[in-house]
């Protein structure tokens, strides 16, 4: 016996009826997926915008630490030539001093074998000699008190003795 096939055994208005629903069904699954992938794009469209938002932050933040760095390094090297600087200037005064108490020891030592020649000879004008040594001495002494006091501001590299 032959048996009927589905679509001999159901009535012509049931194939149509099953034909609507399989349609509906489709359409409905059309509509699903449309809406899924609606909502796909949109998250990622959230999410590209997100990552937008992330390196923008980024290239900012690296952006900050390099200005932030370069004005550290800029404000070092800054200091370092107002240091050199202030080495320099602090050497030179050290030089005119030292240059100044040379002279004033040579016409300090000068003026003593003067004196000596002078007490030898004049007896009489030994005394406004010993007046002006004596000055001479307090000048030295007063020299020597000022390069004391440059000496300690010195950096110990710089110090010559």
């Amino acid at each position: 016996m032959n048996t009927p096939s589905p679509s001999e055994s159901n009535p012509p208005d049931q194939t149509s009826t099953d034909r609507e629903l399989s349609l509906e069904m489709l359409q409905e699954q059309q509509v699903n997926l449309k809406v899924s992938v609606e909502e796909l794009y949109r998250q990622v469209n959230q999410i590209r915008g997100l990552l937008q938002t992330l390196v923008m932050g980024l290239a900012i933040a690296i952006l900050l630490a390099i200005g932030i760095s370069g004005w550290f390094a800029y404000r070092l090297l800054v200091q370092e030539q107002i240091m050199r600087r202030d080495t320099e200037q602090a050497a030179a005064t050290n030089a005119k001093i030292l240059e100044q108490l040379e002279q004033v020891e040579t016409q300090l030592q000068r003026q003593k074998d003067q004196l000596q020649t002078f007490r030898e000879e004049v007896p009489d004008e030994f005394k406004t000699l010993t007046d002006t040594v004596q000055a001479n001495q307090r000048q030295l002494l007063i020299l020597r008190d000022r390069i004391k006091q440059i000496e300690p501001k010195q950096p110990p590299s710089n110090r010559t003795q």
